[in-house]
């Protein structure tokens, strides 16, 4: 077993609720897959980059897409924590990767085990947050977090053949199949195949002439030094788990270069790993399958957070907060519901998921969550069920007194953010000190989010802004635990390209 390795076995809870019985899906089984880095434009249901989803395909086309789904923050550690909780960043505090949920906190899978549920999570050992060091364990009566598969981006140094895909999925297929039935089911998996750096073998780089699948290859091979800038986050010296921006990452220097070559061998390394990813939720779905518990099982596949690929000077993840990060997929299958054929276009966020899996099992929430239940929208009972989602922490360090994020306000998304709007020159308001630029975007007329208008609409921003500080000061309770991380898994973080000190506060 290697040092960031977790196997956790304990007892399920004495005491058992049972299920609200005109729930829509009373006691079933729920399985929720959550992706690392999963664009919604790269999810063939959304009907624009096809082919490469299938499996996910499937789910939608059984139950109910998302296309305004919006994640609770640009890194996977906080968008996992708003998914389990029902709350954003500004509740559970856990807005970096130096912070870690409260005891005091809720999470689904301690919910359904009241329930009588069986609970496991599954993971490959890699920054993810799902590790007993974060409170995300908590409520799960197993959990492994296993060494990297060959056939993943993680693992790709591995020795051995890399197989036909799919072997991230073995740990929880596994746990489903040793199942009795005799008790209801909560898995969650998460999946880093389509994580950075995307490929899992070199054979094709020495015929691309950018270099880019070679510095995909060795990416993580050297440590860098902790005043470098690094891939997958915005760069540069560390306190407490975030990291400030001194510089430019070394391969977006080289992308930038090269130009439109680089940025396509970028890509296509990229849909390779979407498609990679596929392999491990079509095993899942197999499984449900074989087991004859499809009828009964609730199927949930959610992005924890997209990926930049180079929109607005962006390749990765962790410092801006562009759609294409921050807008993630989200598909939902009820067994007895007969889905929708077109996508919900409704505002929901990461945290309505916990909300809605308890409602559709017959369980109830707990008290002052910031999720509500998107049943009413895949109900037709209402045309929407939240005004506003916020967009919370992220890998860059918080400099002074302004926090940085986003507001979702359909049509409109407001962006608090160090490295500026990404326009024209001159769109960019004026800023004081280290205070992060303020860009909004009407992402109805302005999709692709290349045009700020926070200039010509200043009653806008001021509203926006000041509806987020209400809610930071009504609901910033501080739950968060700030950590020290072991040795093993700061080195974790640094090769996958999150490069901090480990200093106390």
């Amino acid at each position: 077993m290697s040092p960031g390795t977790v196997t956790l076995s304990v007892d399920p809870p004495a005491a058992t609720e049972a299920p609200a019985t005109g729930a829509p899906c009373p006691g079933c089984d729920v399985v929720l897959v959550t992706v690392c880095s999963l664009r919604r434009d790269h999810v063939g249901a959304y009907g624009e980059i096809t082919g490469l989803t299938p499996a996910l395909d499937s789910v939608a086309s059984e139950g109910y897409l998302f296309s305004r789904a919006y994640a609770a923050s640009n890194f996977t550690l906080a968008g996992l924590a708003a998914t389990l909780t029902g709350r954003f960043g500004s509740s559970t505090g856990v807005t970096g990767w130096d912070k870690g949920l409260s005891e005091s906190v809720p999470v689904l899978p301690e919910i359904l085990g009241y329930y009588g549920y069986e609970t496991g999570a599954f993971t490959i050992d890699a920054p993810s947050g799902f590790r007993p060091d974060y409170g995300l364990h908590r409520g799960f009566q197993r959990m492994e977090v296993f060494q990297a598969p060959r056939d993943t981006p993680d693992g790709r140094f591995q020795p051995g053949e890399i197989g036909p895909g799919g072997a991230s999925a073995g740990p929880v297929v596994e746990w489903m199949r040793s199942r009795s039935g005799s008790r209801p089911l909560f898995a969650m998996f998460h999946t880093r195949t389509a994580h950075f750096p995307f490929v899992i073998s070199d054979e094709g780089a020495s015929d691309d002439p950018t270099g880019v699948h070679q510095m995909l290859w060795d990416a993580g091979k050297v440590q860098t030094s902790s005043s470098q800038a690094m891939p997958g986050m915005a760069g540069g010296t560390a306190q407490q788990g975030v990291v400030e921006i001194i510089g430019p990452d070394p391969l977006q220097v080289l992308v930038d270069k090269l130009g439109k070559p680089a940025v396509e061998a970028w890509r296509e390394a990229y849909a390779d790993s979407v498609a990679r990813m596929d392999i491990d939720l079509q095993r899942v779905i197999d499984t449900i399958r074989a087991s004859g518990r499809w009828d009964r099982t609730v199927l949930v596949v959610l992005g924890d957070h997209g990926e930049s690929l180079n929109d607005h000077g962006e390749l990765l993840h962790g410092d801006a907060y562009f759609d294409g990060v921050i807008n993630v997929p989200l598909a939902i299958r009820v067994p007895g519901m007969p889905g929708k054929r077109e996508p919900i276009g409704a505002l929901v966020s990461q945290a309505d998921v916990l909300p809605t899996l308890l409602e559709i099992v017959g369980a109830v929430s707990p008290a002052e969550i910031d999720g509500g239940s998107m049943l009413p929208l895949m109900r037709g009972e209402a045309a929407a069920i939240r005004e506003i989602a916020l967009v919370e922490g992220g890998v860059a360090k918080q400099i002074g007194p302004h926090p940085k994020g986003a507001v979702i306000a359909l049509p409109f998304t407001l962006l608090r953010q160090q490295r500026g709007c990404g326009g024209a020159p001159g769109q960019d308001p004026p800023r004081l000190g280290g205070e992060p630029a303020t860009c909004l975007y009407d992402v109805t007329a302005d999709p692709g989010q290349t045009n700020n208008i926070a200039r010509q609409k200043p009653e806008v921003v001021k509203e926006l802004l000041a509806r987020w500080g209400a809610f930071r000061a009504a609901r910033g309770e501080n739950a968060a635990r700030t950590l020290t991380l072991d040795e093993a898994f700061v080195k974790e973080l640094r090769q996958t390209g999150y490069d901090f000190t480990q200093s106390p506060r």
